[in-house]
């Protein structure tokens, strides 16, 4: 019995957005408060527990801080002098209100805690505090605003791509030769990658920043300029 040809297969693709610090593997974390040898000890635990922490000595200068960088979590001393924690904590919120903010203080305080809370801390937390606490508080944080921040990406896409419908495409050249793609968005490109557990395709803009352990970047795929279909440019030195 004679068989037509067989469909070319249609390669999954994983929306996976590598476009800022926020892809950084590493939870970044800004710590602030007055006492150097206190935010110096803290950043050196955390740093060996694989964040990346940096360091502001004052309200003012940490808002600069958080002006000109991203940050997944500030943790923020309560008692400063100058400007105190938690007016650092309501100015930096009107900077970025979807940034998690933990704030630390030595006194057993419930009023001080509850106005924290009231003004957007997303937890209170006493000094001193077990390390384990803290890397648990940090990343559970850090969790948190990746979420929002993918949440956001994927609205905002969503958004620009409505009444845009998928276009199912063929692949020229390179290890997904003749495959074909179901592509979203046409500002995409489509990054290969190699992991331990075999071969995936992501969709993204840019090229990833940043790669997670134990994955090596092929190439990417990008519509061709004449004809229908993508085309394939390997990574130098892949």
């Amino acid at each position: 019995m004679a068989h037509g040809p067989r469909p070319p297969r249609i390669t999954p693709v994983t929306p996976l957005f590598l476009n800022s610090a926020a892809d950084s593997v590493r939870p970044r974390v800004l710590i602030v408060d007055d006492q150097e040898n206190v935010r110096v000890a803290i950043a050196s635990l955390l740093n060996k527990r694989g964040c990346d922490a940096v360091m502001a000595e004052s309200g003012p200068a940490a808002l600069e801080r958080v002006r000109a960088e991203y940050f997944d979590v500030l943790l923020c001393d309560v008692k400063m002098p100058g400007m105190s924690g938690l007016e650092f904590l309501s100015e930096a919120l009107l900077l970025d209100r979807d940034l998690p903010v933990l704030m630390l203080s030595g006194a057993n305080d419930m009023a001080t805690a509850r106005d924290a809370l009231a003004r957007g801390a997303m937890d209170y937390l006493r000094k001193p505090i077990e390390l384990d606490e803290l890397d648990s508080a940090i990343r559970a944080a850090t969790r948190h605003r990746r979420h929002e921040i993918e949440k956001q990406r994927a609205e905002k896409l969503a958004a620009e791509s409505a009444g845009q419908p998928a276009q199912t495409l063929d692949l020229r050249g390179g290890p997904l030769d003749g495959r074909r793609v179901r592509l979203e968005d046409r500002r995409f490109k489509l990054w290969v990658v190699v992991k331990q557990d075999g071969e995936h395709v992501w969709a993204a803009v840019n090229m990833p920043a940043e790669l997670p352990a134990d994955t090596r970047l092929l190439g990417s795929y990008r519509l061709a300029r004449e004809g229908p279909g993508m085309v394939w440019e390997p990574q130098p030195g892949a």
